[in-house]
Order: C-alpha cells, then structure tokens, then sequence
C-alpha cells in the first residue's frame, strides 16, 4: 500500500520536470517568448526618370559629327474634292542639302490631332486626289510624296519641292502637331515605360485650326510654334 502511493507522488513530479525542461529547450531555441519580429522594412530604389517632352526637346542646328537638310515648311490647308465632297489636309515643303555630300530623302509625314488620333500622309489617299491637288497648287515643279524620293544633290540648284496629304474624316480638331522626320541623321537610345527605344530627331510643327476648317476655303492654318524634338 505505501509502495503504490510512492509512485502515485513521484511520477506526477517527473511528469511536471519534464514538462518544464522542453518548455526551457524550446525557450532557447525560439528565444523569449511573444509577438514574432516584423521584417525588415524594404530599402526603396531609386526610380528611373523618364524623359518628358521638353527633356527631348533638341537644338535646331546640327548636332556635332551628324548632318542635316535645311527644310522650310510650306502652308497647310484644307482641300475638300468638290466630286466627292471629302476633305483632305496637304502641306507643301522645300528641302535644300548642304551639308557637302549628296543625300537620301525619304521624309516620314505623322498629323496627330488633338484627340489623339495620327494620321499617316498618303494613307488612303486615292492617286487622283494626289493629282487635284497638285493642279490646285499651280507649282510645275513640285512633287508629291512618293515622287520625290530619292537622291538629294547639293546645292540650291537641287533642291526639291514636294507635298503631302492626309485623308481626313473628321475636321473637328482645334490643335494639329505635324511632325516631319527624315532631315537629320541625329537619333537616341530613350528609356520610356515600354523599354528602351531608338528615337529621331524630328521637327515638329503646331497649328491652331479657328473656326470651322471646312468652311476655311483654302486658307493657310497659321503655324504657332515650331521646335526639333526626339520621336
């Protein structure tokens, strides 16, 4: 009887000892008990700037060891087929090359709109409107779009004289920004949210239409600002 009452005290107290050293094994293995440590809040990078538009505005002379044509903007106009009551916009240029060796002209018209659409020249221009409106023009040595590329020789005597067209559906637009490309051998490598892309020196030329354009009856748009930009 004393025998079974000895080991019905001891065991209960191994029990608790027991107990107690894996409570101290584990305190040392995870440390003081509580509330785990938050991690280390993240160290922020720097972010990469991106070019705005006035960072990619450029110098109108040539940038040093690259050459470049001398352009002088004509008129844009609206032109209206009087068979077919569509609209158009056309834009007349001269091209000189001094720049001591002969060159290729093969220039890249863009008209974005102020709603955001851009318009290619000659894209969905029928052939015949091109010849409208180079009679409208009245100029013998002037060449549409796709006849004056080419070899661009120098000097003033070689100088070529050409015109674009857009189809245009809608005249609604208030601002235009023709951009012209093709003039200068000047490009850089520009990190934009797509990635990194190559870009062109390019002028840019903006127009402010007053009124309503179809009711303008050839007359100019007035040009208001005028800059070379990367695109």
């Amino acid at each position: 009887m004393r025998r079974k009452s000895l080991t019905t005290i001891l065991v209960p107290g191994l029990l608790c000892v027991t107990a107690a050293s894996m409570l101290a094994a584990a305190r040392q293995d995870s440390g003081p008990i509580g509330a785990p440590k938050a991690p280390p809040p993240a160290v922020p990078q720097p972010a990469v700037p991106l070019p705005t538009e006035r960072d990619r505005t450029l110098s109108p002379e040539a940038a040093p060891g690259q050459w470049q044509l001398d352009f002088t903007p004509g008129d844009l106009r609206v032109y209206t087929d009087p068979q077919t009551n569509q609209h158009f916009w056309y834009f007349t240029y001269k091209v000189v090359n001094r720049t001591g060796q002969d060159r290729w002209w093969a220039p890249k018209f863009e008209l974005l709109e102020d709603h955001g659409k851009v318009r290619r020249s000659g894209q969905n221009v029928d052939p015949i409107i091109m010849k409208r409106v180079e009679a409208l023009i009245g100029n013998r040595l002037i060449a549409d779009q796709y006849q004056v590329l080419g070899e661009i020789k120098q000097g003033e005597e070689h100088a070529k004289e050409g015109f674009v067209v857009w189809s245009e559906d809608d005249l609604r637009a208030t601002e235009l920004h023709l951009f012209v490309r093709g003039m200068s051998s000047e490009m850089q490598k520009v990190q934009t949210k797509e990635g990194e892309v190559m870009m062109y020196k390019t002028l840019k030329l903006d127009y402010r239409v007053a009124g309503d354009a179809a009711d303008r009856g050839g007359e100019p748009v007035p040009c208001e600002q005028r800059e070379w930009v990367l695109r």
